[in-house]
């Protein structure tokens, strides 16, 4: 049995979290209270617990001042933030000294609770865990596998956990057909707003050694579909501030920009090393970074970026085939067929006679 903790200075919302959240029906039950860190770090001295739920804003002793003390006397007890939507910058923070999950306040009325003490049991006891992976840390060999469509209402927990996988594995930040599917998969997930909130506060978090730049959501973010559209707007302010930025010291922000470089230059000849010499990377570290934290090498992102202008191309133009492949850096118009079907499982016609179709 889970022994949890509930520390809130407000004794109604500290009543209301116990009776309202189907404690046993997790293994779970509360063994005490308390309404301040001092008071909680008191009760830890005198009683065995596994889990605490910590309110940030607190007097005497906030919220992150115990989970710093709490962190370093007890170090096999794992913590719940609560938390006002407002106080996201103390949530990444939160994050980043090892908290499970957090509760908005604001929301909790509306959530399912089996689903948010299901997924804290499951981090608890060790099922299902996904690596926190940064971009630093990831070292995939090729980019995720699509998640299947559901067939008809939300995602199966093993398919939501493969979708969020893949959105802590940060490929999306450099890949346009990732993120593209990406979104369209989370949209199409029919999860609940906060499950998708608390995910991309995670994965934002690990986004600061990117560029420091503004990620609260905004107040009119309220539902999945504002949460993607406002992600698909922070992507781009990342790329605009990498593109002002002089910084080369900064790996991810040196692999960032080459991307960005690669998109401008794909219609010419490019090759990894001027790409390298660009970023000011040896050639070999550069491929090696480059693989790390896009999950494809050079020819095959540059490959994909290709294919990707010329569906853009096909679907805005009615220029011949041969016109769309020398437009993306290819002069023979067979070869670039072969390797559109390769990638889109369509010839360059079919992609185009398909997409009219769609328009009618």
């Amino acid at each position: 049995m889970i022994r949890v903790l509930i520390v809130d200075d407000d004794k109604l919302a500290r009543k209301g979290l116990i009776s309202i959240l189907p404690w046993a029906e997790h293994d779970m039950t509360v063994v005490g209270e308390a309404a301040n860190g001092a008071k909680a770090l008191e009760f830890m001295e005198r009683h065995e617990v596994d889990l605490m739920f910590v309110d940030l804003s607190m007097p005497v002793m906030s919220g992150m001042e115990l989970l710093q003390v709490a962190r370093q006397k007890f170090p096999g007890l794992r913590s719940v933030v609560l938390s006002f939507h407002e106080e996201f910058e103390n949530v990444q923070t939160a994050y980043r000294m090892g908290v499970l999950d957090y509760i908005s306040k604001v929301r909790l009325e509306s959530e399912d609770d089996e689903q948010i003490l299901k997924r804290i049991q499951r981090q608890m006891t060790g099922e299902a865990q996904l690596p926190a992976a940064s971009p630093r840390a990831a070292e995939p060999d090729a980019l995720p596998a699509p998640v299947p469509e559901p067939a008809g209402g939300s995602l199966e927990d093993g398919q939501w956990a493969a979708l969020e996988q893949e959105w802590r594995a940060l490929y999306w930040l450099y890949n346009d057909a990732a993120f593209q599917r990406l979104c369209k998969g989370t949209a199409e997930a029919k999860v609940s707003f906060r499950r998708l909130e608390g995910l991309f506060v995670r994965v934002l978090s690990h986004m600061e050694s990117v560029v420091a730049l503004d990620a609260e959501l905004r107040s009119d973010v309220h539902d999945v579909r504002s949460a993607i559209e406002w992600l698909r707007d922070y992507r781009q302010r990342v790329y605009a501030r990498v593109a002002a930025s002089a910084d080369v010291a900064n790996t991810t922000v040196s692999i960032l920009k080459a991307v960005l470089f690669i998109r401008e230059q794909a219609s010419n000849p490019v090759h990894a090393e001027d790409v390298a010499d660009h970023v000011h990377m040896s050639r070999s570290y550069f491929s090696q970074c480059f693989k790390k934290l896009t999950g494809a090498t050079f020819n095959e992102f540059l490959r994909q970026e290709r294919i990707s202008a010329a569906e853009r191309l096909l679907c805005e133009t009615n220029r011949s085939i041969a016109w769309v492949a020398q437009a993306v850096g290819y002069n023979d118009s067979k070869y670039f067929s072969q390797l559109f079907y390769e990638q889109t499982r369509l010839l360059p016609s079919e992609f185009r006679a398909q997409f009219h179709k769609g328009e009618e």
